[in-house]
């Protein structure tokens, strides 16, 4: 959301600096890794409270005892013969095995408990959603008709637990929406936020003022004249009620609102513009009932007019007076405390008597996607706030320009995301942040790193068996060592580091080699400013090693990038120059050889602005496969039977550069990394 992405951090900068000297030690979880590993199935979200039994259940045929639920909504029926059906398993009036739901009202709204023994399945909750969430648990429970004995009593942390996607900058089509409400509801997320407006178009339909969305209207190269009808947004709520998911639908203003100007011919406070937002939301107001509708979002941010209170009070009435809650970005225009606030930024939220969603430090598009996951898993919902954190939402702003719909799940850590954001705002294990671990993985041999290693096991296993077929750019990265040393001034190291030394006189310092682990090792990211090295200047360099055992000799296949460019906006160092890695001047060799970089398609290419945000026109170019080390072709890497030197160059060119390098052996069989041949 243009600003949001480069605005400074700086309190949760200064806060993070804080907790840098906090021991591992420190490090506290409701489960232990034990209790991770030794569930014989992978859950996401984890419950809260089990106790697993020795044995399974046979599934081959179940008798379903519907009486509690045969005069309620039917949604749950149909989506228990939803689960069976796909696992073969047959649905008779008198099977040896039974599934039956019990109503409990002592149970926890959204909550469920679950049993499953020897004679069958038992689920009770106070709630149709508990029911729904139980079934999405039983949904990861079977396997081959098996279902291990249990009991479960479950649920959620937070009652609000959001998904958010802009498709007021690219278009979304109906069955690209309806996929990602299907996972969500998979995982148990229950807010689905619907940016439907924002610079290039308006894509709510309006019979009031069709002009919002005449194709003339809309930027050119950004789907124009594609709008969702009042049909197909009854569509969306229908089909998201179902599945137990709260839409809140986003019209922004009165900034973000270009469309909406060539459209009118005014600005939205204006006063013939506020005009016209009035019939606009009451026009919505009256195709979509309150009933389906409870919440509406309103923006408000990243923007300066004349008549701020005046405006925002006035439009917070007309949704009030159709009996809507109403949310506002925070910071934005200043609002009473009875609106919901929606903190995207640290550094001006401070402490209130209002609602607060939390969004910080979660933008997908935002994000590398190794580091995103552990930064969403490191760090609670609600951390450090101390308002009332009634839950947050998962922040995805397709904002460069799409050739297609399916690039932004493609160039995005969509799923990945939507998976851990599960997991902290239902499981929420964490009862503390630990920024240290933002952007750089856990030291070897602490809790933190082995408890983190076990939710790799899980999310991985997701991976593999839910999202083959899909984009999921998550990789193990606890096996991953290295060394790093630095920063020399220019190229120095490259004639210093020839004889290869536990420490080296440089300067006025003594530098010395220092362990990181993972697959992408951040030295400075480019918005929180943390890393390994984020004391280091414009023009030095850091350099990593590491020896990798192959079992034979083999040729793998790596993923290999130096700055991974964030998709927000395209201000970058830009693409390579034929027969370099890094615009930069980063390298990488392995057992002395250079290795071999793409043949880049577009070489030598850079944005028109190295800082700020992305120029109107380079905003224009979408992202290539090439870009991404992930959607790129991997690169071919000859390997020797037993050790192998890996050794990389990371320079530092700009302050707005997203310094860091990736390594990833897409198969790590036979393989193991060692900063020291052990």
């Amino acid at each position: 959301m243009n600003n949001k992405q480069f605005a400074v951090q700086l309190f949760i900068f200064i806060f993070s600096l804080s907790m840098l000297g906090q021991s591992n030690s420190d490090f506290e979880s409701k489960f232990t890794v034990a209790h991770l590993k030794s569930a014989p199935v992978k859950l996401i979200p984890f419950p809260q409270e089990y106790k697993w039994q020795d044995g399974y259940l046979n599934l081959s045929e179940v008798t379903i005892d519907s009486k509690e639920i045969s005069n309620q909504n039917t949604v749950v029926l149909s989506e228990l013969k939803s689960i069976l059906s796909a696992n073969n398993i047959k649905v008779l009036a008198n099977a040896s095995a039974f599934i039956t739901f019990k109503k409990d009202k002592k149970i926890k709204d959204e909550g469920y408990k679950l049993k499953v023994a020897k004679k069958g399945i038992s689920i009770a909750s106070s709630s149709e959603s508990g029911r729904f969430y139980a079934l999405q648990t039983l949904r990861q429970l079977i396997d081959n008709a098996q279902v291990p004995f249990v009991d479960i009593s479950d649920w959620p942390q937070h009652a609000f637990r959001g998904y958010m996607i802009d498709v007021g900058r690219n278009y979304q089509s109906m069955e690209s929406l309806k996929k990602q409400l299907n996972i969500m509801a998979a995982y148990k997320l229950n807010k689905f936020h619907w940016h439907l407006t924002d610079r290039p178009a308006w894509r709510i339909e309006s019979k009031l003022y069709p002009e919002l969305t005449y194709s003339n209207n809309h930027r050119q190269t950004r789907d124009p004249g594609i709008y969702y009808t009042y049909d197909e947004i009854r569509e969306i709520f229908k089909y998201a009620k179902d599945r137990h998911i709260q839409v809140i639908p986003e019209i922004d203003m009165p900034g973000h609102s270009d469309s909406f100007v060539t459209s009118t011919g005014v600005k939205m406070e204006s006063e013939k513009g506020m005009e016209i937002l009035e019939g606009v939301l009451n026009e919505f107001f009256t195709e979509i009932p309150q009933e389906d509708c409870p919440i509406i979002h309103i923006g408000s941010d990243e923007v300066k007019i004349p008549n701020p209170k005046g405006f925002i009070a006035a439009m917070v009435k007309i949704c009030k007076d159709a009996n809507r809650e109403v949310v506002v970005w925070h910071p934005g225009l200043e609002v009473d405390d009875d609106v919901i606030h929606q903190t995207w930024i640290a550094e001006d939220v401070k402490p209130g008597n209002f609602r607060e969603i939390d969004s910080w430090h979660n933008y997908v598009n935002g994000a590398e996607p190794m580091m995103q996951i552990q930064r969403l898993f490191f760090r609670p919902i609600g951390f450090p706030s101390v308002n009332n954190v009634i839950g947050g939402t998962l922040c995805f702003w397709p904002d460069v320009n799409l050739k297609h719909e399916s690039e932004t799940f493609e160039q995005n850590p969509v799923y990945s995301s939507m998976l851990t954001y599960a997991w902290t705002t239902w499981t929420a294990d964490l009862a503390k942040g630990y920024p240290e671990y933002y952007t750089k993985m856990p030291s070897k041999d602490t809790k933190a790193l082995d408890y983190y290693s076990a939710f790799e096991d899980i999310i991985l296993y997701h991976k593999e068996k839910y999202f083959s077929n899909e984009p999921f750019p998550y990789f193990r990265q606890n096996d991953k060592e290295w060394q790093l040393i630095g920063p020399f001034n220019g190229d120095d190291g490259d004639v210093i580091l020839k004889e290869m030394k536990e420490t080296y006189n440089y300067g006025d310092t003594i530098l010395s080699w220092k362990n990181a682990i993972g697959n992408t090792i951040v030295m400075k990211e480019r918005w929180m400013l943390t890393g390994h090295f984020e004391d280091a200047k414009v023009g030095q360099t850091v350099y990593a090693m590491t020896y990798i055992h192959s079992d034979e000799n083999r040729e793998i296949e790596a993923m290999i990038g130096f700055e991974t460019a964030l998709r927000a906006n395209k201000i970058y160092l830009g693409v390579p120059k034929i027969g370099s890695w890094d615009p930069a001047g980063g390298n990488i060799w392995v057992n002395n050889n250079p290795v071999a970089p793409p043949l880049w398609e577009n070489a030598g290419w850079k944005p028109s602005k190295q800082t700020g945000w992305g120029s109107k026109v380079d905003q224009e170019i979408p992202w290539e496969e090439q870009d991404f080390y992930w959607t790129r072709t991997p690169t071919k890497i000859q390997l020797n039977k037993g050790w192998n030197t890996v050794f990389v160059k990371i320079p530092r060119a700009t302050t707005y550069q997203n310094w860091m390098f990736t390594f990833i052996p897409t198969d790590m069989s036979g393989l193991r990394f060692s900063p020291d041949k052990n």
